[in-house]
C-alpha cells in the first residue's frame, strides 16, 4: 500500500516536472523581449566563468528545438518573477548609494528612482497643507483681509526718573508696542479700544494705520480692572497723514463661542507690523491676573506674542470676538493665549468714549512683596517693597523712596503689595492718609500722602 502511494508519487511529480517545463515555454513566448533579454543578463551575471564557457558550447538540437541552456533560462525566468528582480534591483540601488557613500539624500533617491522608474507603480495624490484654511466657507485670507484696515499698530514712549536707594536719581526712557481696533468714527475723530497696560503711564502715543500713516492718539478713558482703554485720534491729524476713510470693526457676540470654534489674532506682533495667527476657542472662560487685576477671559491656542495685546481676536464670521491681552509665559506650556471677551468689551469702552475715564486713586508706586520667608531669610519686616516711584506723583511728594517698605497705609497693616493695592482702592481721590514704612533697616518714618486721580 505504501509502496504503491510512493509510485503515484513520483509518477505525479514527473508529470509536475514536465507541466513545469511546459508552462516555462509560455512564460518565455509571453515575456517581452526585453525581459527575455533582461533574464538572461541575470543569470549571466550569476553564473560562474567556467558555467559561461561551457554555455557557449551548448547547441541546439537538430529538429530546432531549445538547447539545454535555453532550457536553463526558462527555469531561471520561472523561478525569477518581475517581483524579485524588484527587490533585486532595490538591493543594486542600495549598494550603489552605500557605495557613494558621502552622498546626498537626494542623490540616493535619485538612484533609487532609476533602478524603478520602468516599473508601473499606482500613486495617491498626497492632500497637501492649503494655503489657507475655509472657515464656513470663508477663506482666512479674506476674513483676515476684511478686517486688517479697522486695526491699528500703538507705539508708546514712557519716561521717569528711577532713585537708586535714595542716593541717586536716573532719567530714563523707555519704548512700547501692542495693538488696537477701531471701533467708532464720526467727524471729529475715531475711536480705538486697546489694553490699558499697553499705553499705561505713557508719555505719549502714537498709532499707525494701513497704509502706515502715523498720528498721535490720546487717553480719553481707561479701566485698569479690566484692563480696557479708549484712544481718540481727529480727522484734522488723520487728513494731514494723508487718510481718507478708516473702517470701523464689527463686534461679535462672544457668548455664542464654543470650544474648538476657529479664530483668528491679528496685531502688531513683537512691533514688527501687523500679522495674524488662527487657532481655536480652548476655554470659554479662565480666570487670569493681569497687572494686579484679575480678569476672566477667553483663552485660545492661536498665538499671542509680545506687540499683539489689544488687537483682536476675529471668529469666522470676521467679527471682533475678543481682545487680545496677554499670553501665557511658561517653559512648561505653549498656545495658551488669552483675550476680553467682546460682551465685556463694548459697553466698557462705549462708556469710557462718552463719559471719559471715572476717578481713580493712585499713590504713583510700583513694587512687591515682601513675604514671611523673605522677612525670616533677611531680617525684614512683612510688607509692600517700593520698586519704582514716579517722578512727581503722590509717594514722591510723600517723602516715600525706592526702597522703603510699606507696614502701614491709613491706619490698615499691610501684608503685601496686594493687599496695599487694596487698601489704596478703598481711598477716594483727594483723600489725605498716613503711611508708615521701613527705610534702611529702621525703626520706622511716618508719612503723609494725597490720594491723586490715575487719570490725569
Amino acid at each position: 500500500m505504501f509502496e504503491l502511494e510512493d509510485m503515484n508519487l513520483k509518477n505525479k511529480n514527473k508529470e509536475t516536472d514536465q507541466t513545469e517545463v511546459f508552462n516555462d515555454s509560455v512564460v518565455e513566448e509571453t515575456m517581452t523581449k526585453e525581459d527575455q533579454e533582461l533574464a538572461k543578463e541575470v543569470i549571466h551575471h550569476e553564473m560562474a566563468p567556467e558555467e559561461v564557457e561551457a554555455e557557449k558550447e551548448v547547441t541546439q538540437e537538430e529538429d530546432g528545438g531549445p538547447s539545454i541552456r535555453e532550457y536553463h533560462y526558462e527555469e531561471q525566468v520561472k523561478k525569477t518573477p518581475k517581483k524579485k528582480r524588484n527587490w533585486a534591483k532595490f538591493i543594486a540601488a542600495c549598494l550603489i548609494v552605500s557605495i557613494a557613500g558621502g552622498g546626498s539624500m537626494g542623490a540616493g533617491y535619485g538612484a533609487v528612482k532609476y533602478y524603478f522608474e520602468d516599473e508601473p507603480t499606482v500613486t495617491k495624490t498626497p492632500v497637501m497643507a492649503q494655503k489657507v484654511s475655509s472657515r464656513n466657507g470663508v477663506s482666512a485670507v479674506d476674513i483676515i483681509k476684511g478686517v486688517k484696515p479697522s486695526v491699528v499698530s500703538i507705539s508708546t514712549k514712557i519716561t521717569g526718573t528711577a532713585d537708586y536707594f535714595g542716593s541717586f536719581s536716573v532719567p530714563y526712557e523707555s519704548n512700547g508696542v501692542g495693538s488696537g481696533v477701531i471701533f467708532y468714527s464720526d467727524d471729529a475723530k475715531i475711536a480705538i479700544a486697546t489694553n490699558n497696560h499697553v499705553i499705561d503711564g505713557a508719555s505719549s502715543i502714537y498709532v499707525t494705520l494701513e497704509g502706515d500713516a502715523t498720528v498721535p492718539a490720546k487717553v480719553v478713558g481707561t479701566k485698569s480692572e479690566s484692563d480696557l482703554a479708549v484712544l481718540t485720534v481727529s480727522w484734522n491729524d488723520l487728513k494731514g497723514a494723508g487718510v481718507k476713510d478708516v473702517s470701523v470693526a464689527s463686534f461679535g457676540d462672544s457668548d455664542e463661542l464654543e470650544v474648538g470654534d476657529s479664530v483668528i489674532a491679528i496685531g502688531n506682533a513683537m512691533g514688527m507690523g501687523l500679522s495674524a495667527t488662527d487657532g481655536m476657542v480652548s476655554m470659554t472662560e479662565q480666570n487670569i491676573n493681569v497687572e494686579g487685576n484679575q480678569l476672566t477671559v477667553l483663552q485660545t491656542s492661536a498665538a499671542i506674542n509680545g506687540g499683539n495685546s489689544g488687537g483682536p481676536l476675529v471668529n469666522s464670521a470676521g467679527e471682533v470676538v475678543g481682545i487680545n491681552t496677554a499670553k501665557y509665559n511658561s517653559s512648561m506650556a505653549e498656545g495658551m493665549g488669552y483675550a476680553i471677551p467682546s460682551n465685556v468689551i463694548v459697553p466698557i469702552v462705549e462708556e469710557l468714549l462718552e463719559n471719559g475715564t471715572q476717578p481713580k486713586p493712585h499713590i504713583g508706586i510700583k513694587g512687591t512683596s515682601i513675604t514671611s520667608e523673605n522677612a525670616n531669610l533677611y531680617k525684614l519686616p512683612v510688607g509692600a517693597l517700593i520698586m519704582e516711584v514716579t517722578e512727581g506723583g503722590p509717594a514722591e511728594e510723600a517723602g516715600i523712596m525706592v526702597g522703603d517698605i510699606v507696614t502701614s497705609f491709613n491706619g490698615k497693616t499691610v501684608m503685601d503689595m496686594e493687599s496695599l493695592i487694596q487698601v489704596v482702592g478703598e481711598t477716594k481721590v483727594g483723600d489725605t492718609v498716613d503711611i508708615h514704612v521701613v527705610r534702611n533697616g529702621e525703626t520706622g518714618h511716618d508719612l503723609k500722602l494725597t490720594i491723586a486721580d490715575k487719570n490725569n
